[in-house]
Formats: structure tokens, C-alpha cells, sequence
């Protein structure tokens, strides 16, 4: 009895070890300034990141996050389009169609205002306030407050959780929105709107179609063994993101030299671990397709861009993830 249970005991160290290995492919290390999301935005840095892995928050061409930077008020219309799918009209600029998608939402009041300018904190918390009735987020707090506002709409988005204050009861409310901050508002936001959900065989669907990129991809490098971002154009589905492709070429070319083998992956089952109107978390239950043995299960994060669900972010479980883990198979 004593030997079952270290070899248990053995065994379970082992499980939790390789559950808390780091994801192979977390999007915030292609980032050169990635350190200011620990920096200078510790008390939100774990919903940036996931911002991040579900590409809520994109960062700038040349590879920075500037979360200091002002988000301004296209900027901003354009991100939360993109969750709500408002859809709008374009125009000769190019936040035309978000903007004009959430004004005939109800979201945005109206198309006035200097859209380069930056977004205050109480303008973002007036959107985010009607965004919750237009899309029926539910209320958390029905006395919350602000004391440095009395807008009906700035407190509504208090209530139901999407817009925090800078301290308690404070909204900071003549302060512009930084990007970091609007990162996490944008991360509470799509974890809220749940008035569309996807039905769970759309999702499982997606996953098998991606899991045959991911092998496309695997069998792409691993006959070439280079850097090839172009491959994206040849995989059959589509199903993963041009940033997915491109870290897990990375991630796969760094370890060239280890003598690791790349295997193909086969789906053993899926289970749909967390689901909204525009992300969801899939865990999917995983095998070696060429040598038969069951390896860690993947945790990945999707998004619905275009009305076309794809997987973001994914890979070995880290710690955020083992929340996920104890689903059962």
C-alpha cells in the first residue's frame, strides 16, 4: 500500500510539473516591451496578458505594446466593434465603420468629436455603461458608484463590472485611458457579452480544423526546418491566426538543434471549457498520431474574427490555465 501510494504521490508531481510548464505559445514574449506590462501595470497584467492571447489588444507593427500610450477615440470604437461585431458603414477613414456600427447600436451617442484625440476615462465608461444595456450584461454591484461623476451611463458600467475606478469610488474620470488600462476593459467586455453564444459543435468543429493547421505546420517545418511565415497561405482551414503560425514557427525553429522530435497531433476529445460572444477556451484532449501515446492536453483561446472562429493562443497548459484542467473527459 505504502509503494502505491508514492508511486502516486510520484506521479502526481510529475502531472503538476508539466501542467505548470509555460505555453509554448504565449503572445506577449514577441512584444519589446513587454516588460511594462509587470512594470507598470502589475494590478492588471494577468487580464493584459490574456488581451493579448485572445488578440483583443493587437500592439503597434513594430512589435511594442506602448501601454502608456493614449488610446484614442478611433482606437478605441475599433477594438470594442470587434467584440460586439456592431458591424457600420465605412467610410474615407479608417474607424469609419466601427464608429458608425456602434453609433446605430447605441453604444456611441454620435459620430461628433475629434476621433485622434484620446478617449477620457468617463467618455470610455459612458460607451461601456450603454454597451451593457444594448448587450445585456448582467449587473454584479447594484450600488456601486462613482463620486466624481453622476452620468447614469458611467455608473451603469461600475455596476455590471466593465469600468473600475482608479481607487475606490473613483473613476479618475477627467484622466485619459491608457492602452494598458483599455486592454483590461476590453478583456472584461468580451468576457460579458454572452447574449450570442456559439453553440459547442461550431467550436469543437473549429478545433478540429485548426489542429489540422497546427500539423500543417508542424510537417511544414520540420521538412524545411526555416523560418517561413508565408506558409500561413497553404493551410488547408485557416483556422489558426497569422500570429499563431508565426510564434509557433518560432517557438518549433528554437528548438532545431535539442533533438526533439516534432510529431503529428490527433484529438482524442474536446471539451469547451469557456465560452462568450467573441472568445471562448478550448481544451482538447491530445495524442501522438505517430507513435501513439497521449501527450499534455492543449489549452487554446479563440476568437470570432470576421464571424469565422480562430485559434489565437495555445499549447501546453501553464498556471492560468489549471483552472481549465479540471474538466472531465
Amino acid at each position: 500500500m505504502l509503494f502505491k501510494r508514492l508511486i502516486f504521490f510520484v506521479a502526481l508531481i510529475v502531472m503538476l510539473f508539466a501542467f505548470t510548464v509555460p505555453a509554448h505559445a504565449e503572445m506577449e514574449y514577441r512584444f519589446s516591451d513587454k516588460d511594462t506590462i509587470t512594470k507598470d501595470f502589475s494590478w492588471g497584467q494577468d487580464d493584459i496578458i490574456e488581451a493579448i492571447d485572445f488578440e483583443l489588444y493587437a500592439g503597434y507593427p513594430d512589435n511594442t505594446l506602448s501601454l502608456n500610450n493614449n488610446m484614442t477615440r478611433a482606437e478605441f470604437a475599433a477594438v470594442l466593434n470587434r467584440i460586439v461585431d456592431a458591424g457600420g458603414t465605412p467610410g474615407p477613414n479608417w474607424y469609419d465603420g466601427a464608429v458608425d456600427g456602434l453609433v446605430k447600436a447605441g453604444v456611441i451617442p454620435d459620430k461628433s468629436g475629434d476621433w485622434d484625440a484620446p478617449i477620457t476615462r468617463l467618455e470610455a465608461a459612458k460607451w461601456l455603461g450603454r454597451l451593457a444595456k444594448v448587450y445585456q450584461v448582467t449587473v454584479k454591484d447594484q450600488g456601486a458608484t462613482f463620486s466624481d461623476t453622476s452620468d447614469p451611463d458611467a455608473i451603469y458600467a461600475n455596476k455590471t463590472g466593465l469600468m473600475k475606478g482608479v481607487s475606490p469610488g473613483v473613476l479618475g474620470a477627467d484622466r485619459n485611458l491608457l492602452r494598458g488600462e483599455a486592454a483590461v476593459l476590453l478583456l472584461r467586455v468580451a468576457k460579458s457579452v454572452d447574449n450570442n453564444l456559439p453553440s459547442d459543435d461550431e467550436l469543437k468543429q473549429a478545433m478540429m480544423e485548426a489542429i489540422e493547421d497546427v500539423n500543417a505546420n508542424i510537417d511544414h517545418m520540420r521538412n524545411t526546418w526555416k523560418l517561413d511565415f508565408g506558409f500561413y497561405d497553404s493551410l488547408p482551414y485557416k483556422r489558426v491566426t497569422q500570429n499563431y503560425l508565426e510564434e509557433d514557427q518560432r517557438a518549433m525553429y528554437a528548438e532545431r538543434n535539442s533533438g526533439r522530435t516534432l510529431s503529428l497531433l490527433g484529438i482524442k476529445e474536446i471539451k469547451i471549457a469557456e465560452k462568450h460572444n467573441a472568445i471562448a477556451v478550448v481544451v482538447t484532449k491530445l495524442y501522438n498520431k505517430e507513435k501513439g501515446y497521449d501527450v499534455s492536453p492543449a489549452v487554446t483561446r479563440w476568437k470570432k474574427i470576421n464571424g469565422r472562429w480562430m485559434m489565437t493562443q495555445g499549447g501546453v497548459p501553464d498556471n492560468r490555465d489549471l483552472k481549465y484542467l479540471g474538466i472531465k473527459f
